[in-house]
C-alpha cells in the first residue's frame, strides 16, 4: 500500500503523478457531513459581504493598481507584489521564477500540494525535516545542511502543518543566514501567519526570501480564490509573466471582494483569539485526563499531539466515523507520524466542546485497548 504522506524524488508526469492521498481521503470524509468536525485547517467564519455591489463585473479602472491593497497592508512597493489564485497558485510561480538547477528542498512534515508541486514542474525534490521537541519542532540542522548545497530553494511552512509551531527565533535565524550563504531562496508559505500578531514576514529577511499567502485559512475566505507573493521586483516580474502563461489576469470579482474585506481583516484575527480563549482549555484538560503531554502552540487555529499506541488513521476511519467525529491523522503529513493526530479548535465553541467530548471518549477506548 502507498504512503498517505507526501512523496519526494525526481519530476512527475503522467502516471508517475504523485496523488495528494490526503484529499483523496478527506473529500470522501468530509461527504460524510461528520457533524463533529475538528479537522479544519482554517477559521470556520460567516463574512457578510453583502455590500460588496456589482462584484462580478469588469471593475478595472485606469490609473489604480489592483496590487495595492496587499502592497499597503505590508508596507512594501507594489513592484514587490503579485496577485495570484491562492497560496499553492503561488508556491508554482515562485519556484517557476527561481529554479535553474531544477532540484528544490521541500520541508517535512509538509501539505502535499505545497512539497509536490515542484515535481509537476519538471524539478526534482529532496526531503529536509522538522523533529519533534518538546514545543517547537526543530530544523535538523545537519540534513538542511547537507540538502542544501545543491538547491535552487527551500519550500517551507514557518507555521509548521500539522502541529502549528513556529521556528525557533535561532533557526529561523539559521536558516535565513544558510540559505543566503549557498545562494538557496527561500519560499515561505505564510498562510498561517496572520494569526500570530507578531509575525514578521519571511520577505523581510532578504531578496532571497519569498513570502507566499492568501485569505483562505486565518481569514476564512478560500472561495474568493485570492492569494498573493511578496518578493524582490526582479522576481515579482518573472512570476508576473509566469502567472499571466499560466492564467491570464485576476478574476475582478475576487479583487473586488478582497478589497472591500481587507480594512475588516482583523474581524477574522480576533475570532481566531476568542476561539482560542474560549475551546482551547477544552481540549488540554481533555488530553490531560488522558495522560497525553501535549504543548499547543502559541498562535493559530490547530495543533498536533502523539497517542501512544494507537494508529490514528484507523481510530478516525473506525470509532471516528462510527462516532461522527472528523480529525486529520499525522500520516497525511510525514512518514513516522502514525500515531500523531491533528485538531483544530477553529469552530464556534458549542460545536467544539460537543466533539471534543467525543474525541476524548474515542481515544480513552483506543488507549485502554490490549
Amino acid at each position: 500500500m502507498p504512503p498517505f504522506y507526501p512523496e519526494v524524488g525526481k519530476a512527475a508526469r503522467g502516471a508517475t503523478i504523485p496523488p495528494v492521498a490526503y484529499l483523496k481521503w478527506y473529500i470522501e470524509c468530509l461527504d460524510e457531513q461528520r457533524p463533529h468536525n475538528l479537522s479544519f485547517s482554517g477559521l470556520q467564519f460567516e463574512w457578510d459581504l453583502s455590500d460588496v455591489e456589482e462584484a462580478w463585473l469588469d471593475h478595472r479602472r485606469f490609473g489604480g493598481d489592483e496590487r495595492d491593497v496587499v502592497a499597503q497592508q505590508f508596507g512594501v512597493s507594489v513592484e514587490n507584489v503579485h496577485l495570484c489564485l491562492g497560496a499553492t497558485q503561488g508556491i508554482s510561480l515562485a519556484l517557476l521564477a527561481v529554479c535553474d538547477r531544477r532540484r528544490i528542498a521541500v520541508e517535512m512534515p509538509s501539505y502535499g500540494p505545497v512539497s509536490q508541486s515542484a515535481r509537476l514542474l519538471g524539478m526534482e525534490t529532496v526531503a529536509v525535516h522538522r523533529r519533534p521537541a518538546d514545543t517547537h519542532w526543530l530544523i535538523d540542522r545537519d540534513e538542511w545542511s547537507k540538502q542544501l548545497t545543491d538547491v535552487d530553494a527551500v519550500v517551507v511552512t514557518p507555521q509548521l502543518n500539522p502541529t502549528g509551531w513556529d521556528y525557533t527565533d535561532d533557526d529561523r535565524e539559521w536558516l535565513v543566514n544558510t540559505c543566503r550563504e549557498k545562494g538557496v531562496h527561500i519560499i515561505s508559505d505564510e498562510v498561517y501567519a496572520a494569526a500570530d500578531s507578531k509575525w514578521k514576514g519571511m520577505y523581510l529577511e532578504g531578496e532571497h526570501c519569498i513570502t507566499v499567502s492568501s485569505l483562505t485559512k486565518v481569514h476564512g475566505l478560500g472561495a474568493i480564490r485570492y492569494g498573493w507573493v511578496i518578493a524582490a521586483p526582479h522576481l515579482i516580474e518573472r512570476i508576473g509573466d509566469a502567472f499571466h502563461n499560466l492564467a491570464g489576469q485576476m478574476s475582478s470579482s475576487s479583487i473586488q471582494f478582497a478589497e472591500a474585506v481587507f480594512p475588516r481583516l482583523h474581524e477574522a484575527e480576533d475570532k481566531i483569539r476568542e476561539y482560542r480563549e474560549i475551546n482551547l482549555p477544552l481540549l488540554i484538560a481533555a488530553l490531560e485526563r488522558l495522560g497525553i503531554d501535549w504543548a499547543p502552540p502559541p498562535n493559530g487555529v490547530f495543533g498536533a499531539f502523539r497517542i501512544p499506541g494507537v494508529d490514528t488513521k484507523a481510530l478516525i476511519d473506525g470509532p471516528g466515523k462510527d462516532n461522527g467525529l472528523l480529525a486529520v491523522p499525522g500520516c497525511m503529513f510525514d512518514e513516522g507520524l502514525d500515531e500523531w493526530l491533528r485538531v483544530a479548535w477553529s469552530i464556534d465553541p458549542q460545536s467544539f466542546a460537543a466533539a471534543v467530548e467525543v474525541l476524548e471518549r474515542i481515544i480513552g477506548n483506543a488507549m485502554s485497548e490490549p
